[in-house]
């Protein structure tokens, strides 16, 4: 005996569980502000600092960037003393 034609039917085919009765087409200020702190968090959480990365590579940078001041320093100190003719 086939009891598909006794179980109750329903026009739509989804069962009353799975409707919702109204959707909310926006998502909310506070929930889209909370989104965006959260996704903020977890990038910056994720990150790997810089120095950890190649300690000796950004001591390398950081000795040159000194060197270039003080020789751009250098070369303008000798430009403004230097006697004019």
């Amino acid at each position: 005996m086939s009891t598909t034609l006794l179980a109750p039917q329903r026009p739509s085919g989804i069962p009353d569980t799975l409707r919702l009765q109204s959707r909310d087409t926006r998502t909310s200020l506070v929930d889209r502000i909370a989104l965006r702190i959260g996704l903020r968090l977890l990038i910056w959480g994720s990150r790997t600092p810089r120095l950890t990365d190649d300690r000796e590579r950004h001591a390398r940078i950081r000795r040159a960037h000194q060197a270039n001041v003080a020789r751009a320093h250098g070369y303008l100190r000798e430009a403004l003393l230097a006697p004019r003719p």
